[in-house]
């Protein structure tokens, strides 16, 4: 396999993952179930999301990854032998695509202020004693 296979046949495998990975992550956040769904008989639906975010979710997830392949192929180019680079790019593209995942996690699920976990530490309102002068 020359080169040239290696480097489209992994951007393709890159660009779909990515795909998939953004769509699951998207899909299955508590941002879009509030948005599209969950509502009694349609009260509450917002489908403006579908919009508003789909279309950034997938241009990211084709985008990246493949990105991120092909630079690491065309910047390691004197690491030896064509299957090493290419190990090495998938490596460098499986870790971006878990920390866009990850960065994707934490956006579309915001923390909810009315759930305070049971392990958080208590925070007093008091003010601290005041020190006695003797």
């Amino acid at each position: 396999m020359e080169q040239r296979d290696v480097a489209g046949y992994g951007g393709c495998a890159a660009a779909l993952s990515g795909v998939v990975t953004a769509l699951y992550v998207w899909g299955s956040s508590r941002r879009t179930r509030v948005h599209a769904g969950a509502g009694f008989e349609g009260q509450g639906r917002d489908l403006s999301a579908l919009l508003t975010d789909l279309p950034f979710v997938l241009l990211a997830g084709i985008l990246i990854p493949p990105a991120v392949w092909l630079l690491t192929l065309r910047l390691l180019p004197g690491l030896g032998a064509p299957p090493v680079r290419a190990l090495l790019s998938a490596v460098c593209t499986a870790g971006v695509l878990v920390l866009s995942a990850w960065t994707l996690h934490n956006w579309a699920n915001p923390p909810d202020p009315d759930h305070i976990p049971a392990s958080a530490p208590q925070i007093s309102t008091s003010s601290p004693p005041s020190p006695r002068i003797t």
